[in-house]
């Protein structure tokens, strides 16, 4: 009797694994047919990253988003843009639109990827590189490993090196808990359970999916691993709608511990670039941001030859959404501080008119 009920237990076991596997499929199937991407997918030998581009003209603006984020947090930005420059934001490797890329996702993997992608897009330089967040790792290696391609860099409220090289021991840890609860996530996304969440929460059964996503994530800090997390509540508003289509695959979930595991080593390639930039840079900080960083941020400004940095005394984190004004300025700054005059003096011209 014992060996049957195991057996039944087993078996429905098996069922449901099957059940949610096949949920997880075709949900994937539907999202490609219902989302398909707004750019082109460039391959690059190993996978295909997602671009998107806009406008015309000379330096590019290539926009970097953060950790977690996709193109989709320049949307607003690159629109503005795009009526004076050509204007490039991209997924990374295994976010967003773009396919799974090789591991481990260091900052030195995304800057070689981010070059071949401008390559194989025929997207040529010079280029104003620009990055929030995690971007702080990844567009000062850029700037350091192609200095003749790079015309300048703006910083949105970045990571900085000094962060992760060596991390504190709360911050180790928080890295560590965050990278095992997202590798877990990538396990439930093949049988479905992460979107089983995802659907719980846009049919409005918030509390059942609160006591799983706290489920899925304990160990994580309470007001991260909870269905209230300003990890989400925060994203730009396209952001947050796609979210639910993203964040369910398992490719985001490994794609996350990886660049998650990969922190320190990756801070410690931009820590011995030193200063990555000769050419103008422009830091922005958010008011909201610990002021520890906000110190790091204004000492690397000052370090640079041509560095500037802007207090943003409005903003949360996410600058271009609060204070946009902000970052357009500095991206024109850059972008013409290497204009050929004529250039410049006719587009001063179609500003005052």
């Amino acid at each position: 009797m014992f060996i049957h009920t195991l057996i039944w237990i087993f078996g429905l076991l098996l069922l449901g694994v099957a059940a949610g596997a096949l949920f997880q499929k075709l949900g994937l199937r539907r999202d490609r047919k219902l989302h398909p991407p707004p750019g082109k997918l460039i391959d690059l030998g190993t996978h295909r990253l997602h671009m998107l581009e806009a406008g015309q003209g000379s330096p590019t603006i290539v926009l970097e988003a953060g950790l977690m984020s996709t193109m989709l947090s320049w949307s607003e930005i690159q629109c503005v843009l795009a009526q004076s420059y050509r204007v490039v934001s991209y997924d990374r490797a295994g976010l967003g639109w773009s396919d799974l890329g090789p591991t481990p996702r260091t900052a030195e993997r995304m800057v070689q990827e981010l070059h071949t992608l401008l390559e194989r897009a025929a997207i040529p330089p010079p280029y104003v590189l620009v990055g929030h967040s995690f971007g702080g790792l990844t567009m000062p290696l850029f700037a350091a490993r192609y200095p003749q391609e790079t015309a300048g860099v703006v910083l949105v409220d970045p990571v900085v090196p000094a962060e992760w090289n060596p991390p504190s021991e709360q911050d180790r840890k928080r890295a560590e808990i965050g990278s095992t609860i997202a590798s877990r996530a990538a396990l439930l996304c093949r049988i479905g359970v992460i979107r089983f969440v995802a659907f719980l929460l846009t049919s409005g059964a918030t509390k059942f999916a609160g006591r799983l996503v706290r489920l899925i994530s304990r160990e994580a800090p309470a007001e991260s691993g909870s269905v209230s997390s300003p990890w989400f509540w925060n994203l730009p508003v396209e952001e947050r709608k796609m979210a639910a289509i993203f964040w369910v695959q398992e490719q985001f979930c490994r794609t996350i511990a990886s660049q998650l595991e990969n922190l320190p080593a990756s801070a410690v390639r931009v820590a011995e670039s030193g200063n990555f930039c000769s050419k103008p840079v422009v830091i922005l900080s958010a008011k909201s941001t610990p002021a520890k960083r906000r110190d790091q941020h204004e000492a690397i400004a000052q370090r640079l030859p041509q560095g500037r940095y802007v207090l943003a005394a409005r903003s949360t984190h996410w600058i271009m959404q609060d204070q946009p004004e902000l970052v357009l300025g500095a991206i024109h700054e850059v972008a013409r501080s290497v204009e050929r005059p004529e250039a410049a003096a006719a587009r001063a011209n179609s500003s005052a008119s």
